[in-house]
């Protein structure tokens, strides 16, 4: 399989997206302030904040984390949060769904590098084709946080970051190959620039024949994925910043489907392939005026998903989404009454655009606009070990009902023993999607444009431990119900979306524990208990318990490395679609590793393994999965 970008079509979209763009959504990205320390959580807030300010239960992961896992895929990585879990169907280039405390796939809001990276026209991040070539760090935050970043994140919020200017000026050269014809390589440089200014470049590709998705012993079914990426940043003066960039995935994957519709893949020609184009720029000014220091930004975003499917090499159907962002936010801080203040408020607009194309004359043909404004605000206060907070939101929608999110949280640090009691409650939403709206086939699946937002009301409670200077360990309990969950309703013809009657519950516990014994050597843990029901009846997808560990070695003066993660995922339900009853998948643990050996200052050879227990398991029913991997590879810096 071959994948290459082609110029006629993507290089006009992504200059324009990049040229037509001046400024970024409100989230800080990791490109200023403080993307060079792990002390910070840059979504903690509308503006980064230090762990200790954090109401929410946060989890970080570093490059150094992503390398000991050896992941390839930025959901591999993010097996190491607690309650989060990954579904894909089957191999590499498979749907890939993130669910965190229980919640739907669609619950978790996702930006890479500042831009929203939902498909416009399905909702859903798919996490298939993101890779962790060049990601300096991920941030998990948990629990409904929509009054803080908007519809989508009621189970949580992620935020990918690629740009990391706090590394320095210099270039990264990868290459691999290994196990199911699978090769991969990265290359990334970043110039520093006048003042505190940077360019970014990076590209990169990975490709594989795959296995056979069906399992029935036919053709294997290959993956495809090239990326390019840019981001810069220019003071324009003591007090004024612009930045931004653009990353463009191509992807072409190859699976089997249902042919005769029992609930099993059959061996086909299927494939399916796309460009995710995610742009933005920022606009930053600040002041200091009467003790108060003021940042202001204008913002803009684009996020453009466009799908082709096909069947037996014939296109069958081609989508195209696209969403603009604009936002202004303001941001004051100041000390009044003994404490640290900050209030942001913000106004956006996004609109979404679907494009819908299945041939001259077909049903499916539509084109279909929802606007949406919203007004917001962020207010925080830090007075010595007590931590204060209160966002909320309004969002006013052109296709359905208006909505109102809102979160509450608080923090006390216990330093004479070295703990830290917060919780939070809130409000998410979930909006519905222009497929659900409208649908998507008409011979098979209609909208319902009666559809309201989905509403989820959540609450968690944690205590954080520091063990000496070297351990430390968070428990939290949390507890949600969702109301009005939008579902695909099969019983009737044309099938067609709705919002349930019942309620869905999710309760859990989540432990998550950090020691280094010594200076080189690091072990991560995680552990959590999850209840999710609709009705009273188990959701599926979803393991009653997971759990994991990482070990991440680099002895002192040593010219090796080593790492090591288990990540085991319980017993789970899903539905065979064939009879439309539910089935039991069994519990699996997966093993990988990784190996470096530094040749000199420049060179590195590593060695990785994925699956080493060569576990047979599926993580969505009749999807085969792959076993043992061994990849061989060199890294290059300077």
């Amino acid at each position: 399989m071959s994948l290459a970008f082609r110029p006629g079509r993507s290089l006009p979209v992504l200059c324009l997206s990049a040229l037509g763009l001046f400024a970024a959504p409100a989230i800080a990205n990791g490109t200023e302030d403080v993307a060079a320390t792990d002390t910070v959580i840059i979504i903690g807030s509308r503006v980064p904040l230090p762990e200790s300010e954090v109401t929410a239960a946060a989890t970080l992961i570093d490059e150094a984390d992503i390398e000991a896992r050896g992941a390839v895929f930025v959901s591999d990585a993010l097996r190491a949060v607690a309650a989060f879990s990954v579904s894909r169907s089957g191999p590499p280039g498979g749907l890939t769904q993130l669910r965190a405390r229980g919640s739907e796939a669609g619950h978790v809001l996702v930006f890479v590098d500042g831009v929203q990276a939902a498909s416009p026209f399905t909702g859903q991040t798919d996490f298939a084709h993101l890779l962790t070539g060049g990601v300096a760090r991920i941030e998990a935050l948990r629990g409904e946080q929509s009054a803080l970043w908007g519809p989508d994140a009621i189970g949580g919020v992620v935020n990918i970051i690629t740009a990391d200017p706090g590394a320095g000026p210099g270039w990264r050269l990868s290459a691999e190959g290994g196990s199911f014809g699978t090769w991969s390589g990265h290359a990334a440089g970043l110039i520093a620039l006048p003042g505190d200014g940077f360019l970014r470049l990076g590209a990169g590709a990975y490709e594989t024949d795959g296995i056979d998705v069906s399992g029935t012993g036919g053709d294997t079914d290959g993956y495809a994925n090239r990326y390019l990426a840019a981001s810069a940043a220019l003071p324009l003066g003591a007090s004024l910043r612009l930045q931004g960039g653009v990353r463009a995935i191509r992807f072409d994957s190859q699976f089997d489907t249902d042919l005769n519709f029992d609930g099993r893949l059959e061996d086909a020609d299927r494939r399916r392939k796309g460009d995710l184009i995610l742009s933005r720029a920022v606009l930053i000014a600040e002041a200091q005026s009467g003790g108060v220091a003021w940042r202001h930004q204008l913002a803009a975003a684009h996020t453009r998903d466009d799908t082709e499917s096909f069947a037996e090499g014939a296109r069958t159907v081609r989508s195209t989404g696209n969403r603009v962002l604009l936002a202004a936010e303001t941001t004051a801080r100041f000390a009044a009454a003994g404490a640290d203040h900050r209030l942001t408020l913000l106004a956006e607009r996004q609109r979404d655009r679907l494009a819908n194309d299945g041939g001259p004359g077909a049903p499916e043909n539509q084109r279909r606009t929802i606007t949406a404004d919203a007004l917001a605000f962020d207010y925080g206060l830090a007075a010595g070990g007590l931590v204060l907070s209160l966002s909320a939101r309004r969002d006013f929608n052109d296709g359905f009902s208006d909505s109102t999110t809102w979160r509450a949280g608080a923090a006390q640090a216990f330093d004479a023993i070295g703990g830290r009691l917060r919780a939070a409650i809130g409000e998410g939403v979930r909006n519905p999607g222009l497929f659900e709206l409208y649908g998507f086939f008409p011979d098979f699946f209609t909208g319902n444009p009666g559809l309201v937002p989905e509403r989820s009301r959540g609450w968690d409670i944690g205590w954080e431990q520091r063990l000496g200077e070297r351990a430390s360990v968070s428990l939290t309990y949390f507890s949600a119900r969702l109301h009005d969950e939008i579902f695909s309703d099969f019983s009737v013809f044309p099938a067609t979306a709705r919002n349930r009657d019942t309620v869905s519950t999710r309760r859990g516990v989540e432990l998550e524990g950090f020691w280094r014994p010594v200076d080189d050597l690091t072990l991560r843990a995680y552990a959590a208990h999850l209840d999710a029901a609709e009705a009273g009846v188990r959701e599926i997808r979803r393991p009653r318990r997971s759990a994991g560990a990482a070990l991440d070695w680099r002895p002192a003066g040593a010219r090796w490395r080593l790492g090591l993660a288990a990540d085991h995922v319980g017993a789970r339900t899903d539905t065979d679609f064939g009879s439309f009853q539910t089935v039991r998948l069994a519990p699996y643990t997966l093993v990988s590793g990784s190996f470096g050996w530094r040749v000199n200052e420049t060179a590195e050879l590593t060695l990785r393994g994925e699956n080493l227990l060569n576990e047979d398991y599926q993580d969505v029913f009749s999807y085969a999965a792959p076993g043992r991997g061994l990849y061989l590879g060199l890294r290059l810096r300077g």
